[in-house]
């Protein structure tokens, strides 16, 4: 693809890093088929490619992000099913996540969603908080249909129709908390080596049985696994929604709370 930033903007490291990925793609769309937003809604915008698109506009020409813009960058789930069949190895999800950090210092979302999104940021990476919130929502749940629905054929739901859908999605009973932090699983038989096993923030409260059972797993394989006290959220969850700052502090923080453990 061809780009034309100006080396005023080529100074950027964020916008030499862009250039370089916009101009590893080819326009090829093999991307669409394996896209789940394209295969849904049928709109080329809301394909990797259609987005490679809008966020060039957006970066050559320094444009703020518009409505139109934002709808669309928020509609990908960052799943990178796009990039498994890239033939040119287009690093898109470097180049949306740098559009994400635009959207969030430069557009100014209406007052009900920035809420809603401060809250899920807020929320989700405290588990302690979340498992709260889930047995909050599990009791609120039988009163979600008097919330007033989007309207028909509207593409982008409303405030209260993503109450709707998120009370919709809320377990019926959050299962049973995982082991803590601090915990170290012994290898079974003789020892062959040790890993710190990431607890994740929402997963230990949605599904703890995934890490139960890759410590079973691993200690089979004589494996011993610690779960790291003090451990805090990786960070991906505030770093998909643009707030680049609180992730790399999330991620500071893990290191200096892992390095103690390993030295």
């Amino acid at each position: 693809m061809k780009t034309e930033f100006s080396l005023a903007q080529l100074a950027d490291p964020d916008i030499r890093e862009a250039d370089k990925i916009l101009r590893a793609c080819v326009h090829c769309g093999f991307c669409t088929a394996t896209c789940p937003t394209y295969v849904l809604l049928g709109d080329e915008l809301d394909s990797p490619r259609g987005r490679i698109y809008l966020i060039k506009d957006m970066l050559e020409n320094d444009r703020k992000p518009t409505q139109e813009v934002v709808k669309h960058i928020d509609r990908c789930l960052s799943c990178l099913a796009c990039m498994t069949t890239c033939p040119s190895g287009v690093h898109y999800m470097h180049l949306v996540d740098q559009a994400r950090v635009k959207v969030e210092e430069e557009y100014a979302r209406p007052l009900p969603e920035r809420f809603l999104r401060s809250l899920l940021a807020y929320v989700l990476p405290r588990p302690g908080l979340f498992r709260v919130s889930m047995l909050a929502a599990r009791l609120a749940r039988p009163f979600a249909a008097l919330l007033p629905a989007s309207p028909a054929g509207r593409t982008t739901p409303t405030f209260f129709g993503r109450l709707r859908a998120m009370l919709a999605l809320a377990p019926g009973r959050p299962p049973a908390p995982g082991p803590s932090g601090g915990m170290v699983f012994p290898a079974e038989g003789q020892r062959r080596g040790r890993v710190a096993l990431l607890q994740g923030c929402a997963q230990q409260v949605l599904s703890p049985g995934i890490n139960q059972a890759a410590i079973r797993m691993l200690t089979r394989q004589g494996i011993e696994v610690a779960l790291v006290a003090d451990e805090q959220c990786c960070g991906s969850l505030t770093h998909h929604m643009g707030h680049d700052g609180d992730a790399l502090k999330r991620a500071r923080a893990n290191i200096e709370v892992w390095t103690p453990s390993w030295i």
